[in-house]
Order: structure tokens, then sequence, then C-alpha cells
């Protein structure tokens, strides 16, 4: 109870300087909101919805996120594109407003409500208030698709190098193999080797008629033969050895004929026998060729994918105007009753600690003089 009323005591005796400082906030205050211009304030409102993600998946597809998490994302980005120095020096030189970009920043006032985003600005003239508003929302749009297409951007360059390297080796394997069609005179060599099979089969197969021909040639000469012995008359013996030296003349037609188609079937085998010893190569610049156009056309598919996406993120269009700034009607709701408030709260503290302090100080000061008595 003594320590209060020593409290009271020290408050009282410099009840002067509390009020003092009281006196002289309120007045400070007073006469800045008095003297100050009135304030005017564009609003602007946004709504953010979950945007597709710009990354470029060359391996795997990237793991996706819950859409709350990319809207907080979104807003998090734009409120940053917003505040943006590089941003607020656009709007100045647009609106050849005159001021710094510190001084434009200073005016806005930004907070996320769900998928909502409140974008406020504050000056002194409500037709420039509304453009400084509308203006610096739509380079900071510009900024932050410029922005998102980075990851797109990037990766659309990366790709295009890699295909243009990748068609250059295309062009080089489909060279070579147009190399190896023309030392060896063939287009396709499988459908060259299947010719091949055809002729050799249809040889086979005409010099097995032969055979057949042949034989039956054989048995008929062997019949004359017989019959020329059984018969006991000179002339028709005479006959059938003439009957049988036709058909002896026929086989060795034949025969003559089979002595061909042997020769081709032989030279038909050797040149199959060569195609296929070219089979091992041809194969291998085929599957070169296949191997190259098959990374070319996966190149070329995300190529696609990176223009798509680069001109996704260009259009926000997940980020829309729910209520565009309008000129205002009327001045702000001063902030002067709540500035005196605070200003008469924080000047009774202070006051309060610094006769407290004085106090303190003349407490010292009395046995000092003592001592020097």
């Amino acid at each position: 109870m003594a320590e209060i009323l020593t409290y009271l005591r020290i408050v009282g005796k410099r009840w002067w300087l509390i009020l003092l400082i009281l006196i002289v906030t309120t007045a400070v205050i007073t006469f800045k909101a008095q003297t100050a211009k009135p304030v005017y304030r564009a609003y602007i409102k946004l709504q953010v919805i979950a945007p597709e993600p710009q990354e470029v998946s060359l391996f795997a597809q990237a793991r996706p996120t819950g859409s709350s998490e990319e809207i907080v994302a979104v807003q998090q980005q734009f409120d940053a594109a917003l505040r943006s120095a590089y941003v607020a020096w656009q709007t100045i030189a647009d609106l050849n407003l005159g001021i710094s970009d510190a001084e434009l920043l200073n005016g806005l006032t930004v907070f996320a409500d769900g998928e909502f985003l409140h974008v406020t600005f504050v000056a002194d003239n409500p037709m420039l208030v509304e453009a400084i508003a509308t203006k610096h929302v739509e380079n900071a749009f510009d900024y932050y698709a410029q922005t998102r297409a980075k990851p797109s951007t990037v990766a659309l360059q990366f790709i295009q190098q890699q295909l243009a390297e990748e068609d250059k080796a295309l062009a080089a394997a489909q060279t070579a193999v147009l190399q190896f069609k023309i030392n060896h005179d063939v287009d396709s060599l499988p459908r060259e080797i299947t010719a091949i099979q055809d002729q050799l089969r249809q040889l086979r197969l005409e010099r097995a008629k032969l055979i057949i021909e042949r034989e039956g040639a054989q048995a008929v000469a062997t019949q004359y033969v017989e019959e020329a012995a059984k018969t006991g008359s000179t002339e028709a013996a005479v006959n059938y050895q003439r009957l049988a030296a036709g058909q002896d003349a026929v086989i060795a037609g034949i025969r003559a004929k089979e002595t061909e188609y042997d020769r081709l079937v032989a030279q038909q085998e050797a040149e199959l026998v060569d195609w296929l010893k070219l089979t091992t190569e041809y194969d291998s610049l085929l599957r070169a060729v296949s191997r190259v156009q098959s990374n070319y056309n996966f190149l070329s598919d995300k190529e696609n994918e990176a223009r798509l996406k680069r001109s996704q993120a260009t259009n926000v269009s997940f980020i829309q105007i729910i209520e565009p700034a309008r000129m205002p009607d009327r001045p702000a709701p001063s902030s002067t009753p709540k500035m005196l408030m605070v200003g008469a709260l924080v000047s009774l503290i202070g006051g309060t600690i610094l006769a407290f302090i004085l106090e303190f100080l003349s407490i010292l000061r009395v046995p000092a003089r003592q001592e020097s008595i």
C-alpha cells in the first residue's frame, strides 16, 4: 500500500509534465490531420482458382498438390508481384506519376480471404487512385505471367536444343541407310530377300516338273525299246527304235533344262546368301534410325507441351477480377480518432515513465549535495 502511495505521489508531483506531453501529442496529431489532404481509396477484388502446374515433365509426372495449397501459393506469388518495385516503376511510368516506388507501394494494401484477394490503394486524388489501382493490377498480371512462364520457357529452350541435336542425328542415320541402298542398289533388303526366295521356290518347282517330265519320257523310251525287242518284224523294230531315239532326244533336252535350272538355283542361292550377310548391317542402320526417330518424336511432343504450357502461363485466367476499381465519390474515413486514442495512451505512458525517471535522478542528486556540504 505504501508503494502505491509513493507511486501516486510521484505522478502527482509531476502531473504537469504528463499533461504537457499529452497536450503536445494530441495537438501534433490534430494539426497533421487538419492540414493533411483528404485520402481516397480504390478497391479491387480478385478470385483465385487452382491453376495447372507449369512444369514440363520429361520422364515422370510431377506429384500433384492440393488445390487449396495451389491457391495459397498463387495468392502469395501475385501478392509479391503487386509489391514488386519493378511493377511499381512500370505503373509510375505508365501514369507519369512523378513519385518513387516506395511512395506508390506505401498506399498499397493486400490481404487474402479464402480464395479471394483484396487489393486497396489510397491517394489524395480520386481519379488518380482509380487509375493507379487498375494499372498496377494490370502490370502485376503481366509480371506474374512472365514469372510463371519461366519454368516452361526454360524447359522449351532446353528441349529445342536437344531436338536440334536429335534432328542432326536423325538426318545422319537416314543418310547412312540411303547410302547403303545406293551402294547395294536395293530399296528394301527384306523385300529383295523375299523376292529371291520366291524366285527360288518357282525355280525349284519348275525343276521338279522337269524331273517328272523326264521320268515320263524315260518310261516311254524304255517301253519303245522293250517293244522293239519283242516284235518279230524288222520294220516295226526300226520304228520303235526311232521312237525311242526321239524320246532320248526329249530326255536330253529336259536334262539340259535341268542343268540350266540348277545353275539358276545356285546363282539365286548365292545371291540370297550375299543379301543375308548384309542383313546385320542393314538392321543395325534401321535400328539406329528407329531409335533416333523415337527420341525425336518424344522431344517433339514435349516441345509442343512446353509451348502449350508457356501459352497457358501467359494467360493467367485462373485469377479473375470480381470487383474492378471505381472512382471513389467521397474521401476514405479519417483515422484521426484512432490516432488520437493511440497517441494519448502512448503519451500518458511515456509521461509517467519520464516522471519516474526524473524522480529517480532527483533522489540520486540529494546525497551528492549532502556529501559536498
